[in-house]
């Protein structure tokens, strides 16, 4: 639900900070612009991501937008697989399943959230980063039941387990 903005608290400025990221899984994920930032209409994360980063699954839910700032990352999308690289842009529609895998040795890329609500997925998952750098093997994967479990409560749909990226275009 959008809220009026309030302009005196404008312009915004964030930055990655050890105050608004978290380490998830193999990633470095900073919150840099909030539902009560943006009066309820988005929010925009920064992913920092080491190579074979993925999803737990192929995943349905509202739309995500991906700006790809560095390094390489294969998305499945519907029936459709790209390989985005710096300066694409990547959009899901609400309810189309896909997923991505970072191909590079690290990449980074901006997550929209529009409306909000799936940056609560990660922080949920996620734990306070104690530095701005990848974990490097500091961090394992969030366990996948919980995974489920959270992405439930957040409007995510996981395919089956064992649903591989290729499965997508065979997904009800």
């Amino acid at each position: 639900m959008e809220t009026p903005v309030d302009t005196t608290q404008y312009p915004i400025f964030a930055r990655p900070g050890l105050e608004n990221s978290i380490w998830y899984g193999s990633a470095v994920i900073s919150l840099l612009a909030t539902p009560e930032m943006t009066g309820g209409r988005y929010a925009l994360q920064i992913f920092h991501i080491q190579k074979g980063f993925a999803p737990p699954a192929p995943h349905r839910h509202d739309p995500e937008d991906f700006y790809i700032l560095s390094g390489q990352v294969r998305f499945w999308v519907a029936d459709k697989e790209v390989l985005a690289t710096k300066g694409d842009f990547v959009r899901t529609l609400p309810g189309v399943w896909h997923t991505f895998q970072v191909e590079s040795d690290e990449a980074e890329m901006l997550m929209i959230f529009s409306p909000p609500g799936l940056e609560g997925f990660f922080q949920e998952l996620g734990r306070s980063a104690e530095a701005l750098e990848l974990p490097a093997g500091r961090v394992g994967p969030p366990d996948p039941n919980r995974v489920r479990t959270v992405g439930s409560k957040y409007g995510i749909e996981f395919a089956p387990p064992g649903t591989t990226p290729r499965d997508i275009p065979k997904l009800p």
